[in-house]
C-alpha cells in the first residue's frame, strides 16, 4: 500500500486528494486526520473479482460500525462517484476494500490492486 495526501496546507486549498494505490481488508485509519466531507471517490479495480470499497465515519481501524458508503466495482473496471454536496464524516475517514458487500467481508481482493482516490474538503 502507498498512501499519499495532498495538499497539506488547507487555508488556501480546502480540497484534499487522498490516493491509495492498493487498498485491501486492512483498514487505513483516519485518512484525513480530521473530520471532512467526501466529494469524489475514484476506484480502479484491477483485481480478478468484484471489490467493495467501504468508508467508515471513524478514526481507528476498529470498523465494527456500519460503513457510511459502500461502492461495488467489477473487476477490471474503474468507477467514479461524484457527491457534489459532499458526505460528512464527523469523526474521520477510515477505509478498506473487501470482496463482500454489506457489513461483512474480510477477504482481500486478489490478482491485482484496487486503487482509490478520494477528494474531500
Amino acid at each position: 500500500m502507498a498512501l499519499t495526501t495532498s495538499p497539506r496546507e488547507q487555508t488556501r486549498f480546502p480540497n484534499v486528494l487522498i490516493l491509495e494505490s492498493a487498498l485491501n481488508s486492512t483498514a487505513i485509519s483516519d485518512l484525513a486526520g480530521r473530520p471532512a466531507d467526501v466529494t469524489t471517490i475514484d476506484i480502479d479495480n484491477q483485481s480478478n473479482a468484484a471489490a467493495f470499497v467501504k468508508l467508515y465515519d471513524a478514526t481507528d481501524a476498529s470498523v465494527s460500525n456500519v460503513p457510511v458508503i459502500i461502492i461495488m466495482v467489477m473487476n477490471g473496471t474503474r468507477r467514479v462517484v461524484e457527491l457534489p454536496t459532499g458526505v460528512a464524516f464527523t469523526k474521520g475517514i477510515t477505509a478498506r476494500c473487501v470482496t463482500a458487500g454489506g457489513t461483512a467481508g474480510t477477504g482481500d481482493p486478489a490478482g491485482g490492486n484496487v486503487g482509490v482516490s478520494i477528494v474531500m474538503r
